[in-house]
């Protein structure tokens, strides 16, 4: 993503499964200012193509992207993955 102002990479783990390495990726809030709001895009890579998400102001936009993203983590663990800052599954990836 051009525009991106965050991002982490992210392993799930399940059972004998080969770990699935996945990168969420946050862009910058950017105005519409013909529709007077603004959006702001969020993928998983490998797993969600990029999805804009529109907001009334450049916090919302960005709140907006970052409650995907965790939808979409929290998807995963709901299908039993367990997700890992790093490969070898030593560092949770905790998220609020």
């Amino acid at each position: 993503m051009r525009d991106a102002i965050a991002s982490v990479e992210i392993f799930a783990h399940r059972g004998d499964e080969p770990v699935q390495r996945l990168s969420l990726v946050i862009g910058a809030p950017a105005a519409n200012r013909e529709a007077g709001t603004w959006t702001c895009r969020v993928a998983l890579a490998n797993l969600h193509r990029s999805e804009e998400l529109v907001g009334r102001d450049s916090v919302e936009a960005l709140t907006l992207a970052l409650a995907r993203g965790r939808e979409w983590l929290l998807a995963l663990e709901t299908g039993g993955f367990v997700l890992y800052r790093d490969r070898a599954g030593s560092e949770p990836f905790l998220f609020v």
